[in-house]
């Protein structure tokens, strides 16, 4: 991908060699910055910025629209002369738990000659999951039939969010988020369940809405097989144990 930012008499080229990038990848860069002016342009608050924008903010421009998650050290005591050009390159490192692109964030390039994400030129970096979050996400769905209703990241999760199938085992269950991270070598998982309580007494029946909890760590060793491939057997045994805290036999 490459944008194009104009601050004159500078103009600044923006090439990374990525469509998208993965969770734990490196996202290299080269910015280029030309000079069309006719005198010696000083590069003083030369950025390159790894940043979370917010898309709504975003597009209304505030002030407020990107969070800062990394910042390349750049030579700001470069002078770029007339009809000149300097390149720089910097290789950023997404966090194995950086947030993943979705319908209300994603993560963007900022560059340009100032301090202020504002003042900068933008392009949005398309992130997606960690292959070893993948494969948990895809169990649920192919395996357990969960059905997706999105997927987004928060503090530092991978989250997705689904509605129960419509199966005996899940009777009493409405909504299923699971939340996945990186700990170390480990992955721990969080299940939040919204799920329907039975309120029984001598003459009535009734449901109540509740919410259960299960938190699970996976050994590294324990998921993966050498070479860093998927125990797909261990991810279903972990996933059904979480699920049967909720599961009915109605």
């Amino acid at each position: 991908m490459r944008s194009v930012f104009i601050q004159k008499p500078l103009e600044f080229r923006l090439e990374v060699p990525l469509e998208a990038a993965i969770q734990g990848e490196p996202v290299p860069c080269t910015l280029t910055v030309k000079n069309h002016g006719a005198e010696p342009s000083p590069l003083p608050q030369f950025s390159l910025i790894l940043g979370l924008g917010v898309l709504k903010k975003v597009k209304a421009k505030t002030e407020d629209a990107f969070e800062i998650l990394d910042r390349a050290q750049l030579d700001q005591a470069q002078v770029v002369l007339p009809g000149e050009q300097v390149v720089s390159s910097w290789e950023f490192t997404l966090d194995l738990n950086a947030p993943i692109s979705d319908k209300n964030q994603t993560p963007f390039l900022l560059y340009g000659n100032g301090d202020s994400p504002a003042d900068l030129g933008q392009i949005p970096l398309t992130v997606t999951m960690h292959p070893h979050v993948r494969a948990v996400f895809d169990t649920c769905e192919t395996v357990f039939s969960l059905i997706n209703k999105g997927e987004t990241w928060k503090d530092g999760r991978t989250i997705v969010k689904y509605k129960a199938p419509d199966l005996r085992k899940f009777s009493l269950v409405d909504e299923i988020l699971i939340g996945v991270r990186f700990v170390e070598d480990s992955l721990e998982l969080v299940y939040t369940f919204k799920v329907k309580k039975i309120d029984a007494t001598a003459t009535t029946l009734n449901f109540k809405k509740g919410k259960a909890e299960v938190t699970q760590t996976w050994a590294s060793q324990d998921y993966l097989f050498g070479g860093g491939f998927i125990r797909q057997e261990f991810i279903e045994k972990m996933l059904d144990e979480a699920f049967s805290v909720v599961a009915t036999g109605f």
